[in-house]
């Protein structure tokens, strides 16, 4: 585990989230009054909207909060290890990379995520009364999905684009975009004059690529076996290919 990252960095990583949770605890009151206004350290901030049902609101912001931060910290905290390791000179090492290197990448990733929620959590206990409402592990089981979707697109791509694996990441968002295109096709489109075709194929891609659901959508169970298999499948097709190590004996 130590090739992800080091136990000092988990335990900065870990008071820190700490910190900011303790903070959050500290500073923030709830909603005061009708439901119109959030205190903070005993003043209040005015949002006149919220006073028709305030808890909805904060359940809504935290989970797209939850949805924008597990999964990047999943991602960004094993993929630049884990694309070294499958791009080992090796080809048994790269596959080893494949078979291991990625269920360690996506626990470190899913540690780091899970403590960088502490101080969600605690803003879930100041709003909504509850540190674990449904609508909060709910965000946080897809979110949880689509970081190891992007994980996965994303070695999947490094093993392509060897030189730079920033692009890589780029290109595993950009499908999930492109995923959520497709899905709402393969939904909608069926009812209207377009060829079945075309739709099962969208429907197809929706499921094979990241995930763009809402976090407020329930868990898509089914699409598991495409949504991983089709980028491990992709990466193990690209991990055939000569490795550093092969191209520097030829020369």
């Amino acid at each position: 585990m130590d090739r992800f990252g080091s136990s000092r960095l988990r335990i900065v990583w870990t008071s820190i989230c700490l910190l900011l949770a303790g903070i959050v605890l500290g500073g923030v009151q709830g909603f005061g009054g009708d439901g119109s206004q959030i205190m903070v350290f005993g003043s209040g901030i005015p949002v006149g909207f919220l006073s028709d049902d305030p808890k909805a609101w904060a359940a809504a912001l935290l989970g797209r909060l939850i949805f924008s931060v597990v999964p990047a910290v999943i991602l960004l905290g094993g993929i630049f290890p884990l694309n070294e390791w499958l791009a080992s000179g090796s080809r048994p090492e790269r596959f080893k990379g494949l078979g291991i290197g990625v269920p360690m990448a996506f626990a470190h990733g899913l540690f780091l995520s899970q403590i960088a929620l502490l101080p969600i959590l605690a803003a879930s206990y100041r709003f909504l009364g509850n540190p674990l409402a449904p609508t909060v592990l709910l965000a946080d089981t897809n979110a949880v999905l689509l970081g190891l979707e992007l994980l996965l697109w994303s070695a999947a791509l490094g093993c392509l684009f060897k030189s730079n694996r920033g692009l890589a990441i780029l290109l595993a968002f950009g499908l999930q975009s492109v995923g959520g295109v497709m899905a709402w096709g393969g939904e909608f489109l069926g009812d209207l004059d377009v060829p079945k075709a075309a739709v099962k194929l969208m429907a197809f891609l929706g499921r094979a690529l990241p995930s763009s659901q809402l976090p407020s959508d329930p868990f898509a169970w089914k699409a598991l076996p495409l949504s991983l298999g089709v980028p491990i499948l992709l990466a193990a097709l690209l991990l055939l290919l000569p490795g550093k190590g092969a191209k520097r004996s030829k020369a």
